[in-house]
């Protein structure tokens, strides 16, 4: 029985090398997709994961004081091309798996515009993506640590609501009085949506 059990533990290791390995290139250039760019796809919801997606939303949903001027949430609409606003080209420098159900991915991006490239391969841009398994399907867990940004922004938008900050902000200048009414309900209806 123990030379069993010695052969087994001697051959497993060579077994499950054997076993091909899953590829999850096409997965996470599928996931790029999706990434926001210039406003948050709501297909988004079924390639990430619910944590990823959810915080995401919240934020780009909080509402900020931006009646003809450049608001709060301005960051939030340039994760990959910036304000250029070509479409971006995507490649994976690198991919691995942390875990069973985990992985990483090193993406390249680079812009291209009616076709053409704007930039060249050594100018890409390098972003980090975490990746999830949720029964049995790779979801987007986190774009370049966007996830913990949005978490924070959106404690602090919250912070500004409770506080009034924005409110007295808006009192103090002529030019915001008019928009008042509809800030405060675009804010009740972020509470009914996503609680207090």
């Amino acid at each position: 029985m123990k030379r069993i059990l010695i052969c087994l533990c001697a051959i497993f290791p060579i077994i499950s090398c054997a076993q091909p390995k899953e590829d999850l290139s096409e997965r996470v250039l599928e996931l790029c997709q999706f990434i926001p760019d210039h406003g948050l796809n709501p297909e988004a919801r079924d390639y990430m994961t619910p944590e990823f997606f959810g915080a995401l939303s919240e934020a780009f949903d909080a509402p900020v004081v931006d009646y003809g001027e450049i608001g709060d949430n301005e960051w939030l609409w340039y994760f990959v091309t910036g304000n250029g606003g070509g479409e971006p080209y995507y490649g994976i420098k690198s991919l691995s798996r942390t875990s069973k159900d985990k992985a990483t991915a090193v993406i390249t991006v680079r812009e291209t515009w009616e076709g053409e490239f704007i930039d060249s391969e050594e100018d890409a841009r390098k972003y980090e993506i975490a990746l999830k398994r949720i029964d049995g399907q790779w979801l987007m867990d986190d774009f370049d640590g966007k996830k913990a940004e949005c978490l924070d922004y959106i404690k602090e938008m919250r912070g500004k609501y409770k506080s009034g900050e924005l409110l007295k902000y808006m009192q103090s200048e002529d030019y915001f009085h008019e928009y008042i009414p509809d800030f405060k309900k675009r804010v009740e209806d972020f509470y009914k949506k996503y609680g207090r």
